[in-house]
């Protein structure tokens, strides 16, 4: 049980600690230096959208207010069969050139966007929910990374516009921020392959999407497998808002992005060869696939604990252990408002949430359960 518990730790310390080590150290040794310049090539912006009222012309008008020439930007709204005036409200924009596609029924997420990319006609694809705006400048600084040919996917930096809420949403926020530090080390040592926010893509490289897969998981995967390189942009910005003390909302939509993200992992299975594909096979091991699992790792320690109680260090572990869960369900329900001292607390809380989500995920998957249609997390039930 020794053996198996310290086995246990060293996994949890490397995918949350070494690994980010080691692939920083590598992107200092051997560093991926993109060839930028500036350029205006055609843009077909999609916005895939499912009762998205409140959001959707907020969206427009932040897309429509973009330093990028109009005549270049193609913007599609794709109304994800909306009950509500998703569909009304963007036809409001369609003499400024915004196209709107609705859907009769709702689809999901992934057929939308496939309905957006059947419209689209620019060599340029991107992808970008209805509540996430952007910077003046994304698009302008987004396509200069394509001027380099060997670039095939742009993933923006996303960040958040209440970073120091209370409650969840401030937990989530130090994740995002691991999780940039984390995107811009792979970027530079050329194996990163997974994305989120705003993501863009040259339409050759984005084939059509599984319902039951997520475009920032499955698009950057396929451009991996087709030798173009994934690259994270700091000066690409998106935001949004996060929604204070939503852990059951946020473990809802996370169980389902891991799940969809598994599913796309697995279409894409063939870049885990680590004998063609070593260093990407490298990251989505450590970054993705042993993430995921790591909730599982944090029972066997606590269960491999119990054996080995009898030694004092042992006893402390554990009660250290006990400790740390402690808080966490103390903040789920009391909440983790309260002096900076204590919000370590929602720290806590969202790192125990995401474990239980990445659980559900994992289950889900493996069970074959399915999830192709969404709702925003910022709608309340």
């Amino acid at each position: 049980m020794t053996a198996a518990f310290w086995v246990l730790v060293g996994i949890v310390l490397y995918v949350y600690f070494a690994y980010p080590l080691l692939v920083g150290l590598l992107s200092k040794i051997l560093p991926f230096d993109v060839n930028r310049q500036p350029g205006e090539p055609d843009v077909s912006l999609v916005v895939a959208a499912y009762n998205e009222e409140e959001a959707i012309e907020k969206k427009i008008q932040n897309t429509l207010s973009l330093d990028y020439p109009k005549e270049r930007l193609e913007v599609i709204v794709v109304s994800d069969g909306s009950t509500d005036k998703t569909a009304d409200v963007a036809r409001r924009f369609e003499t400024e050139g915004v196209k709107v596609v609705e859907l009769p029924q709702n689809m999901g997420k992934s057929e939308a966007q496939n309905a957006g990319m059947a419209e689209a006609g620019a060599g340029l694809l991107v992808f970008a929910d209805a509540d996430i705006m952007l910077k003046e400048d994304a698009l302008r600084n987004l396509t200069s990374y394509m001027a380099d040919d060997r670039v095939g996917c742009v993933i923006g930096r996303h960040t958040f516009e209440n970073p120091d809420t209370p409650g969840v949403a401030q937990g989530e926020g130090a994740y995002w921020r691991y999780e940039s530090k984390l995107r811009g080390f792979e970027s530079r040592a050329g194996n990163l392959a997974v994305g989120s926010g705003i993501l863009g893509i040259r339409r050759e490289l984005a084939s059509k999407l599984d319902p039951d897969v997520g475009e920032d998981m499955v698009l950057p995967l396929q451009t991996a497998i087709a030798c173009r390189k994934v690259i994270y942009a700091q000066d690409v910005v998106s935001y949004n808002v996060v929604l204070p003390d939503q852990a059951s909302q946020l473990l809802r939509v996370k169980a389902r992005i891991v799940s969809k993200d598994l599913r796309g992992l697995w279409l894409n299975r063939a870049i885990l060869n680590p004998l063609k594909y070593p260093l990407y096979s490298w990251g989505l091991v450590s970054h993705k696939l042993l993430r995921w699992f790591v909730p599982f790792f944090l029972l066997g320690i606590l269960f491999t604990n119990c054996w080995l109680l009898g030694n004092l260090s042992y006893l402390a572990l554990f009660l250290a252990q006990l400790v740390f869960y402690i808080l966490a369900l103390a903040g789920f329900y009391i909440g983790t408002e309260g002096p900076k001292q204590l919000r370590i607390i929602a720290v806590v809380l969202s790192f125990c949430v995401v474990n239980i989500a990445a659980m559900l995920g994992v289950l889900r998957f493996l069970s074959g359960r399915r999830s192709g249609r969404w709702v925003p997390i910022r709608e309340r039930n």
